[in-house]
């Protein structure tokens, strides 16, 4: 006999029996929807509502679907394979599979460009010779070339030609070396940072709060950000217009 749980019905009206309800989470609400002729939000409203999770079985890879991987997109072979794109991706990486690089994208390696391979990190050479960076670590490795390590790579003139003519986080992004490394070298060398914030003195500090942010800004030569960042950690009030 049909059994009404809190009045929840489905689009057609029919209320839900015990025997679907028992079905719920053990097949996809897609499957379910059509055996039950529900809609697919009716399965998945008295699903949630009574806290039923779908756990789809894990499939195993059959040899002949790992025969498939790197031959064909990820994306392509998922839906070849009727498995998530996800999936098929994690089982490529997991055997270690390079993605497919059709061949209309594939450009052929220059000596010049294998020459700073190991030298530059991945991510900056990538950008430089407009590829993947996923190519560009498989190109490294087939080659058997260790990746870049930004503590033991010997500076070279060029690099050490550009410390000091932009912020010290910016010369770091740009040469894929961490900001401690590009800061330390600069002082190494004696160069100064044009670029860094002057530290605020107690004289400055006096006169925050005694006029507009804006005005304290001018007169210091500081930012607006700046002097309402400093106002606010040393928790002096803004200024306000007497009346």
């Amino acid at each position: 006999m049909p059994v009404k749980i809190q009045s929840i019905k489905s689009r057609r009206g029919a209320p839900w029996t015990l025997a679907e309800l028992k079905q719920l989470g053990k097949k996809p609400d897609s499957v379910l929807a059509r055996r039950f002729r529900r809609t697919l939000k009716a399965i998945a409203s008295m699903r949630e509502q009574r806290r039923v999770l779908f756990r789809a079985p894990r499939r195993r890879w059959t040899a002949r679907e790992i025969l498939q991987l790197g031959r064909k997109s990820d994306s392509e072979l998922a839906r070849r394979l009727a498995r998530s794109r996800a999936d098929v991706r994690q089982q490529r990486i997991a055997l270690h599979v390079p993605p497919l690089i059709r061949r209309s994208s594939f450009k052929a390696w220059t000596r010049a460009e294998e020459k700073l391979l190991g030298r530059l990190s991945d991510d900056i050479l990538a950008r430089q010779f407009n590829r993947t960076l996923e190519s560009v670590k498989v190109h490294r490795s087939k080659l058997g070339i260790p990746v870049v390590n930004p503590r033991r790579r010997n500076w070279t003139p060029a690099e050490d030609n550009l410390l000091g003519t932009a912020p010290d986080h910016e010369i770091a992004r740009q040469l894929g070396r961490s900001l401690g490394v590009v800061r330390e070298r600069r002082r190494r060398l004696g160069r100064r940072n044009p670029f860094a914030i002057p530290r605020w003195t107690s004289a400055e500090d006096l006169k925050l709060g005694k006029s507009p942010d804006r005005t304290t800004a001018e007169q210091l030569r500081r930012s607006l950000s700046g002097v309402k960042s400093r106002r606010w950690k040393l928790k002096i009030p803004p200024w306000r217009p007497r009346l």
